[in-house]
């Protein structure tokens, strides 16, 4: 298939999965709307027809589209109800790994799965210290959605170094992207205009520097996962 037909693979799978996730985040407490029957669809089609386009006929991007579904979801529902849903999480890994092994053993590769495996140890403990540093403002949700991203940052690379480096990469991009949102969202709730409000928060002691962290980590997850084949 040509890359051209990738996009449109991707396109295909993307829209399908998008209609399913909606059902899916409907059942963790997200509201339906008209808007959201239109951007989740769309949204998770663009990226996995993005991924098609950028990594070519190749198995190696179906678990590059099961992230992204994932991200999809995950980030929806953080925006909505500031948690990252187990629901969500806990199978993306349990397709991630047997899907690996799987191509790994078809392309003769079995090492792939094993770096794909430190990446997420990797980033795994990245988030848990900075879970502990943040005291009580990164939430839990966050680190354990750290394991799905470092496994497929650790499949694109090209070796250990690359796959490692990529993880710090987006850890870094991430932070990054998290420091912007929370001022936006801080300046725009001192001006009196409450974006993203938390569900969660005391109504008599509202902290106006809390945001959904999952939009952040998603976007860098993207950013790189798509970089670092596109650079070789």
């Amino acid at each position: 298939m040509s890359r051209a037909a990738m996009v449109v693979a991707g396109l295909a799978v993307g829209t399908v999965a998008g209609r399913y996730l909606l059902r899916l985040v409907w059942r963790f407490g997200v509201r339906d709307s008209r808007s959201l029957r239109v951007l989740v669809p769309s949204f998770t089609a663009v990226s996995l027809g993005v991924a098609g386009g950028i990594m070519g006929t190749t198995w190696d991007v179906l678990p590059v589209w099961a992230l992204f579904v994932a991200l999809a979801g995950v980030t929806t529902v953080d925006l909505h109800h500031y948690r990252i849903p187990d629901g969500i999480v806990f199978p993306t890994v349990a397709v991630l790994l047997p899907l690996m092994a799987l191509i790994s053993l078809l392309r003769d590769r079995p090492g792939s799965v094993g770096q794909a495996v430190a990446a997420a140890g990797l980033y795994g403990a990245m988030m848990s210290m900075l879970f502990v540093f943040s005291r009580g403002n990164l939430g839990l949700g966050d680190v354990k959605l750290s394991v799905p991203v470092g496994l497929v940052l650790g499949w694109v690379g090209s070796g250990y170094g690359q796959s490692l480096m990529a993880v710090f990469l987006t850890f870094v991009l991430a932070s990054f992207f998290g420091v912007t949102m929370g001022l936006v969202v801080w300046g725009m709730r001192k001006w009196g205009n409450e974006v993203l409000p938390d569900p969660l928060a005391d109504p008599a002691n509202r902290r106006s520097t809390v945001f959904p962290f999952a939009p952040p980590m998603a976007t860098a997850a993207a950013v790189i996962t798509l970089a670092v084949p596109a650079i070789g």
